[in-house]
């Protein structure tokens, strides 16, 4: 029994104490200084005055520097227009790149690896420094303008600093969207700061330094073939271009293309037409300069039955150099050292 009535009381005072919490009324006071939060922006290298890192090459800069012009070719019908060249600046290296590809599409996944997106995947070091080099980059910039950074120094692993010494990248597409059917094409914009190439290793402490370096680059090219494909025997070209125009060497950026701040490094060369017949002299590839460190060699293509009578580089007779070979005639001047002048006479 008096079990029974504690456990009443229990229950009846419950209820009074719900009853009484039933009736309160919930009164809320606003804080006069409401708690706000942005997140900071990440920080980013500064660029020189003139510089505005977009992917769009309407600086005076790369106006006035030498462009390196190739084509990636797979075959007849799928290949692409590569144009590279580099520019110095107060706050680091400049690069500027364009791709045209033609019978392929442009693709890029962040869901796999950049080695099987469209994109430059170049490869960079000082051009003094001999195969293996542990300042030798794989850089990829991809067609959206997002890139991956790699370095042989630890390991091929990425290449990470403070965000204010990375890298800048930006790019633009050529006729519409990436992944999608029009794009066929795109454009990169970007900056690798001093204290960025300092962190790599680079000698580039001194204004002296940054004014003498040359950079040696091979810039090889990823043809992507799919969105969602992964096999990089079937889902993607890749191609060491360098290799149909001089003698570059896997990782040695000794045998590289040269570039410093000028742009790519090449001797320029004149041709002088005389006579009373007509043709064509051209460098084999049909560069209108020669690249350094490599055997120059040119064709000449003859027109309605001309034949060569004189043929002189620089003063130098070179008509007993001619070899011809499937209706064109070719020879070569070796590993040029100066700028030269030809001349050709037709009859």
């Amino acid at each position: 029994m008096k079990k029974w009535i504690k456990t009443a009381a229990l229950i009846s005072c419950c209820a009074l104490i719900s009853a009484s919490l039933a009736g309160c009324g919930t009164t809320i006071v606003e804080d006069p200084n409401a708690y706000t939060f942005t997140n900071p922006e990440r920080p980013q290298a500064q660029t020189d005055a003139d510089m505005t890192i977009d992917g769009v090459f309407d600086e005076a800069r790369w106006d006035e520097v030498r462009w390196l012009y190739a084509v990636d070719r797979i075959n007849a019908v799928q290949y692409a227009d590569i144009s590279f060249t580099t520019s110095y600046g107060e706050q680091g290296v400049y690069f500027a790149m364009k791709v045209e590809e033609h019978g392929t599409n442009i693709y890029v996944n962040h869901d796999r690896g950049s080695v099987m997106n469209s994109c430059i995947e170049m490869y960079m070091g000082p051009a003094t420094d001999p195969g293996g080099s542990r300042r030798l980059f794989e850089f990829d910039f991809q067609a959206d303008g997002t890139y991956s950074s790699r370095l042989n120094y630890n390991g091929w692993n990425d290449a990470k600093t403070t965000w204010d010494k990375m890298p800048v990248v930006a790019s633009q597409t050529l006729g519409g969207e990436v992944n999608t059917p029009e794009c066929y094409g795109y454009t990169v914009e970007a900056l690798f700061p001093w204290t960025f190439l300092e962190f790599a290793g680079y000698d580039v402490a001194t204004q002296e330094e940054r004014d003498s370096l040359v950079l040696g680059i091979d810039p090889a090219h990823i043809f992507s073939f799919n969105y969602e494909g992964t096999d990089q025997s079937n889902d993607r070209y890749w191609s060491r271009w360098s290799t149909d125009y001089i003698g570059s060497l896997w990782l040695n950026p000794s045998t590289f293309f040269k570039f410093d701040k000028n742009g790519l490094i090449a001797y320029d060369y004149t041709v002088e037409y005389g006579g009373v017949g007509t043709g064509t002299l051209q460098e084999i590839h049909g560069l209108p300069y020669m690249l350094v460190d490599n055997a120059v060699t040119f064709t000449v293509t003859t027109l309605n039955g001309a034949s060569i009578t004189a043929l002189t580089v620089n003063g130098e007779n070179y008509l007993d150099s001619l070899v011809l070979s499937s209706g064109v005639y070719q020879f070569s001047i070796g590993v040029p050292t100066e700028d030269v002048e030809i001349y050709i006479e037709l009859n």
